[in-house]
């Protein structure tokens, strides 16, 4: 009985942690769900195939999945047009929030990332527009917001897929 149970939470363990990674694409915090999961299982097993240490070490990669797609967005938003603007990078962040809330209910959820892409691109544009800017300017900071997204967002599912990649080296040997 006891190692049907473990199999069966080991693979509970496993299907949450790929539904996480699958969960960046809505705009969720897939890294850090993937971490507490992590942390979760390994208390549960009393630490036996997951070690603490590698418990914090997935909790700082999921830390730094979300600065960097955040900081990544914010950045290129800024310096799209030349011109570095905290007014361009909350139009950009509100932009692809707003976006990725407005876009969840298309394509299947999938409709997530491309809201939140497309409102990145406006809230960079009308910032610069609204701004004083001119439309090639606005053009400009909305793709560079749109770019800087994109990268983000790329960059946080090659940590979430590292994340996964290390839980399963602990789970095999």
């Amino acid at each position: 009985m006891g190692t049907a149970l473990s199999i069966v939470g080991t693979l509970i363990f496993i299907a949450v942690c790929l539904a996480s990674l699958v969960s960046l694409i809505f705009g969720f915090p897939g890294t850090f769900i993937i971490a507490a999961a992590n942390l979760i299982y390994a208390w549960l097993t009393g630490f036996a195939t997951i070690e603490f240490a590698t418990c914090l070490w997935l909790l700082g990669l999921a830390t730094v999945g979300e600065v960097l797609d955040f900081a990544i967005t914010a950045a290129a938003a800024s310096t799209g047009a030349g011109q570095p603007s905290r007014r361009v990078t909350v139009g950009t962040i509100a932009g692809a929030f707003i976006g990725g809330i407005v876009g969840t209910p298309f394509l299947f959820g999938i409709g997530s990332l491309f809201g939140a892409l497309a409102g990145a691109f406006l809230g960079a544009a009308l910032a610069v527009s609204t701004g004083g800017g001119t439309m090639s300017e606005s053009l400009e900071s909305g793709f560079a917001a749109l770019r800087g997204k994109l990268l983000g967002f790329v960059l946080k599912s090659g940590i979430g897929v590292t994340m996964i990649l290390i839980i399963a080296a602990a789970l095999i040997r």
